[in-house]
């Protein structure tokens, strides 16, 4: 069954221009701002019977509340549906009754950067884009690539010099066109990215560049919401360009306007301490985010960039909108909150454990209470920087031979007989 198309418009955040959704555009042809898709809410309200479940499904369940697709130009690899696992260590020990993590480390290349290509590259099919190009600290690249290659579509990588070996491995091995990107900071990226669309006319994937990939992070709101049987209080998101708080947040806005719930969590955006803008920006009350530190100085590499696009206006209001949070954290917090998820039988890279992280800071700050519902997104899977857990951990302090002698005696030492 295909969509029932009530997606209406792109809005331009700048200038207030509104754009057919079938023009092959990212950002606004009239001023260069940041589009938005606008829906019919009334058409919205039609679908809301898809919140009384949880069906561990793909993104696509919720198709409805997308921009249009036909069924023959849906990519898809089986994203979305991840598990909502709540904590049976680290809640306790927090004094915290109801801490969840979302587990996206489970999704095709193994990260959340699923769910944003799967229907940005199946919309990009339904409008007749020929190709495409895209920034990336790395995941971003390997799930570009991989739907891409599905969909037969021809697409340039640009990704990050930063990027881990393994994630530049992944983007080849889906066989992408790629090219290693040197810059300075994020600014000149954003800049280089604005002139390939504006100058250059190519179709951008970028987060927020693009309008459409945000547009599938909204289903976090929607699988976490119908796996809670309610909101949480809280939902922390590891934050680069910040797509993936924003669409949450979005969804958790549009769950309110038809009806399905009253109220929508506080937003928590983290970054590494090193580039932490938006806890400038929010610290300070400024309008706009700014240039904040030097990227590469963090182990969570794909979270530092260290300046917004177009001043970072929606994440900000994201956060001051929802009462929530802009939190900065150590490496060496990002290394204990990997930790915790490993004995809780989770492996998340870096960016993914900042949630965590910042999560235990916000407690002992206060700012989480007992009786509070916290969902901390683990976007991506520890497998994609081993050299971080290697670091993190030693291999296997015990030896033995084959012999039942040497079993015996190492059951018996570590306390297990």
């Amino acid at each position: 069954m295909e969509s029932n198309g009530n997606a209406q418009y792109f809005l331009c955040d700048r200038c207030g221009a509104e754009i057919d959704l079938r023009e092959q555009v990212t950002l606004c042809p009239k001023c260069g701002g940041l589009l938005e898709v606008v829906y019919d809410m009334r058409g919205l309200r039609r679908s809301a019977h898809l919140f009384r479940e949880f069906r561990q499904d793909s993104i696509w369940r919720w198709r409805d509340f997308f921009p249009a697709v036909k069924d023959e130009h849906i990519v898809s690899l089986g994203e979305g549906g991840t598990p909502l696992i709540k904590s049976k260590y680290l809640g306790p020990a927090l004094g915290i009754e109801n801490l969840y993590f979302k587990n996206d480390t489970l999704m095709p290349t193994g990260s959340f950067k699923d769910r944003g290509y799967s229907l940005a590259v199946s919309y990009a099919m339904e409008i007749g884009v020929k190709r495409g190009i895209t920034y990336s600290s790395g995941n971003a690249g390997a799930s570009f690539a991989a739907y891409s290659a599905r969909a037969g579509f021809p697409g340039l990588v640009m990704v990050e010099y930063l990027a881990s070996p393994t994630k530049k491995a992944m983007i080849m091995l889906y066989g992408a066109k790629s090219a290693v990107l040197h810059f300075k900071d994020f600014a000149q990226v954003a800049k280089l990215l604005e002139y390939a669309v504006g100058e250059l006319g190519c179709y951008a994937f970028v987060n927020f560049i693009n309008p459409i990939r945000h547009e599938a992070m909204k289903t976090y709101a929607y699988e976490i919401y119908s796996q809670l049987r309610r909101p949480p209080d809280w939902s922390f998101h590891g934050t680069g360009t910040g797509g993936g708080v924003y669409g949450a947040w979005k969804g958790y806005r549009e769950l309110a306007e038809i009806g399905v719930t009253d109220r929508i969590p506080r937003m928590a955006a983290v970054q590494p301490e090193s580039v932490a803008w938006i806890k400038a920006a929010i610290d300070s009350g400024a309008e706009e985010g700014a240039l904040f530190g030097e990227v590469g100085h963090t182990i969570a590499q794909s979270i530092c960039g260290n300046s917004p696009l177009q001043g970072g206006k929606r994440l900000l209001r994201c956060i001051r909108e929802s009462g929530g949070l802009a939190m900065a954290v150590t490496d060496d917090e990002i290394l204990e909150a990997m930790q915790d998820l490993g004995h809780e039988g989770i492996a998340a890279e870096p960016s993914s454990a900042a949630t965590v992280a910042a999560c235990k800071q916000a407690v002992k700050a206060g700012r989480i209470h007992a009786h509070e519902t916290v969902v901390c997104t683990i976007t991506g899977t520890a497998f994609k920087q081993p050299s971080v857990v290697e670091r993190l951990v030693s291999a296997p302090q015990h030896t033995l031979e084959a012999t039942n002698e040497d079993l015996r005696k190492l059951l018996a030492e570590l306390d297990m007989l």
